[in-house]
């Protein structure tokens, strides 16, 4: 392999100066996207291309929490009869609100 094969892309560099506001947006968007550096990502903003991002889905946030409380609880069943009759009650509550949030966000 000759020395010259290396991959460098064509075309001339770039050197830029951000305030420091600005940069900390472009750290934040390059967070939020599948970009693996900062110069691909500001490439892709300079050239126009689309840029992945992430979200958050915030209906199955919603159904991760009341299943971290349901199962919270369903670990205490172990723990004594006296605490089954206010795990049924909070057990029947969290089925209740998981069913209203996704009747609530059905399209």
């Amino acid at each position: 392999m000759s020395r010259n094969s290396s991959k460098k892309p064509e075309g001339k560099g770039l050197h830029i100066h951000v305030s420091k506001e600005d940069f900390q947006r472009l750290q934040q968007g390059l967070a939020n996207s599948t970009c693996w550096t900062m110069t691909e990502y500001c490439r892709k903003l300079l050239t126009g291309k689309p840029i992945t991002v992430f979200y958050r889905n915030q209906s199955f946030d919603a159904f991760i929490e009341e299943a971290i409380i349901l199962r919270k609880r369903l670990q205490l069943l172990g723990q004594g009869d006296e605490l089954l009759i206010p795990l049924i009650d909070d057990i029947k509550n969290c089925i209740n609100k998981i069913y209203d949030h996704v009747c609530q966000n059905k399209i």
